[in-house]
């Protein structure tokens, strides 16, 4: 059974005679009725019953055309589907990232992304660095967000570079201010990281000036040191993308720093496939987020963790 013969049936039904059905398939009118015949003949049984001048459709051709016309709904449905590939609507995406940018950043990210494509299959996890590093490696994830420290075989990278940030309760004297030096978090409750890079930095920072913090308080997340700064626990320096957002509520208020503080991380990418056209347009609602929410970013170019 040919489309071209379902479509001349459908188009004697919709037009109502073969001549004006010929008009619309820009075939001769013999043509449709071979097309018509043969349909007949593949079926053992007449559509039309012929009255006068006219056809009508026969018990038979009724209930043939309802299965037509499913047929042809079945067709527009691949028409939409194709627009939609070419628009990005479907298909997958399969995200990996550490808990510093899945628990707030990225799920805006997210949600601005499949806005934009509704029918996408979205997968998006958390994991510790070395776990992500391992999903990009195995090529199981096709963007990853990760720190990295140390060769990585079977992974591309863009090293992402940006300045650390001040918390500050809202009822501190510190809100007033509107940048912190490293005199001003002298002998203030500094909610501290667990020997982190930044942590690390920071330390150095206070010795170099002989100066240092109440230390009453150590925490493993960014997420969790915003959350005591809201609760007016103490001051925290962290990462610009979990102070912009915990920024928003009335309690806390971001700062900028006086000297520089570097926070770096890496966008994974799997080695062994070309980078996925879902992956490119979620890096490009990161950055344009990044930008909105005025977080300076330096991108760095594409480069081979293996080596």
């Amino acid at each position: 059974m040919k489309l071209t013969q379902l479509n001349a049936f459908k188009a004697i039904i919709e037009c109502q005679t073969v001549t004006a059905a010929a008009d619309r398939l820009h075939l001769s009118q013999p043509a449709v009725s071979r097309l018509l015949s043969s349909l007949e003949q593949r079926l053992g049984f007449k559509l039309f019953i012929r009255k006068g001048n006219r056809l009508e459709l026969s018990d038979e051709g009724q209930a043939f055309y309802l299965e037509v016309a499913k047929v042809f709904d079945a067709v527009a449905g691949l028409d939409q589907a194709a627009n939609s590939i070419r628009s990005n609507h479907f298909g997958s995406l399969n995200i990996a990232a550490m808990p510093l940018l899945s628990n707030a950043f990225l799920p805006r990210v997210v949600a601005t992304f499949l806005s934009q494509t509704p029918k996408l299959k979205l997968g998006f996890k958390t994991y510790r660095s070395e776990d992500v590093i391992r999903r990009i490696q195995s090529q199981t994830a096709d963007i990853g967000f990760a720190f990295v420290d140390d060769i990585v075989a079977g992974a591309k990278a863009q090293r992402v570079e940006c300045e650390c940030v001040c918390l500050v309760p809202a009822s501190s004297p510190l809100a007033k201010r509107k940048v912190i030096d490293i005199y001003d978090i002298a002998d203030q409750v500094l909610i501290r990281h667990e020997k982190d890079a930044t942590q690390r930095r920071i330390d150095a920072l206070l010795r170099r000036y002989s100066l240092s913090t109440i230390e009453h308080i150590e925490v493993s997340l960014a997420s969790t040191a915003a959350a005591l700064v809201k609760e007016g626990v103490g001051i925290a320096i962290t990462d610009p993308f979990t102070a912009v957002i915990d920024s928003e509520h009335p309690n806390v208020v971001m700062r900028p720093l006086v000297f520089s503080l570097p926070f770096e991380f890496d966008i994974l990418y799997p080695a062994l496939k070309p980078i996925h056209r879902h992956a490119e347009h979620f890096i490009e609602q990161f950055m344009l987020l990044a930008d909105a929410l005025d977080v300076q970013l330096k991108i760095g170019p594409m480069r081979d963790l293996d080596e």
